[in-house]
């Protein structure tokens, strides 16, 4: 259950998953379902959907259909995640391939959250489903988090998740990456016409290690944003850059990362409709 790792948001990706335990968008349902949540004066009737399409190493695909939406005090979220791994060479002697095969990931989610005063609070369940060959593993897992808004254009966050259990393939048992993530950012003006939002995380997963990561986001008039990051401590990935386009509900984002071992980039696309 790799897939769990990964990440999904263009958005997200190109600020080097800094922003995961503050982010709002519906991928929040995974990293801190707390950022389901709606202020009190969002704007629309509090719909959000979005689409993503990412390529990984070695011709991995991670695709990713999610809304948020509120009703009434509560809001809500659900969200499709699918990734394959093809061609995988299938081999019993030694000598040429007998044929390929590809390995999947799915996973459907649902969640909900509510705000309390400046204090959002959201949890969220998986099903889980991992076909590699002819063999298959199932399980469910659950996530939660919390945000806080100290102070105006301040976030912070707080939230694991990945806890659950999987059924085992062959005899092998399925260990989910269970996380720790913690975050926040602080949005300041620049200017007349330009915002500027700084991000500061970390997550930790069950396998160990800490990776801390920062990333910045520039925004002209609300309608076109750069974006870097930077993650520490991660054998796949350094550096990341993204830029997104705003026109009236729709918003488009794209990330690029370059991965290290020779292992190319990693390119992804989101587009998101607000009403």
């Amino acid at each position: 259950m790799q897939i769990l790792k990964l990440g999904y948001s263009a958005r997200d990706l190109s600020l080097a998953g800094s922003a995961d335990a503050v982010t709002n968008e519906p991928i929040a349902i995974y990293t801190n379902p707390a950022g389901l949540a709606f202020g009190k004066n969002a704007p629309g009737i509090g719909l959000n959907v979005m689409l993503t399409h990412r390529t990984y190493i070695a011709g991995t695909t991670v695709d990713m259909f999610g809304t948020s939406f509120k009703a009434g005090t509560m809001s809500f979220g659900t969200s499709l995640l699918l990734s394959s791994v093809p061609d995988i060479q299938i081999r019993t002697t030694p000598g040429d391939p007998q044929g390929t095969f590809s390995a999947k990931d799915f996973v459907f989610a649902a969640g909900a959250a509510r705000t309390f005063g400046k204090v959002d609070v959201g949890v969220s369940a998986m099903y889980l489903y991992e076909k590699l060959f002819v063999y298959e593993s199932t399980g469910l897992a659950f996530n939660a988090g919390l945000k806080y808004s100290p102070a105006e254009n301040v976030q912070l966050g707080l939230s694991t998740g990945n806890l659950g259990s999987s059924s085992a393939m062959i005899s092998e048992k399925i260990a989910l990456p269970v996380f720790v993530r913690l975050g926040g950012s602080y949005r300041m003006p620049v200017g007349s016409n330009f915002d500027l939002t700084g991000f500061a995380g970390a997550a930790t997963f069950k396998s160990g290690g800490i990776t801390p990561a920062l990333g910045a986001e520039l925004s002209y008039d609300n309608l076109i944003r750069f974006r870097a990051g930077y993650a520490s401590g991660s054998e796949m990935t350094g550096f990341s850059f993204g830029a997104g386009v705003n026109y009236q509900f729709l918003r488009f984002d794209y990330s690029y990362i370059p991965m290290k071992l020779d292992f190319g980039n990693s390119q992804t696309f989101t587009l998101s409709f607000y009403l």
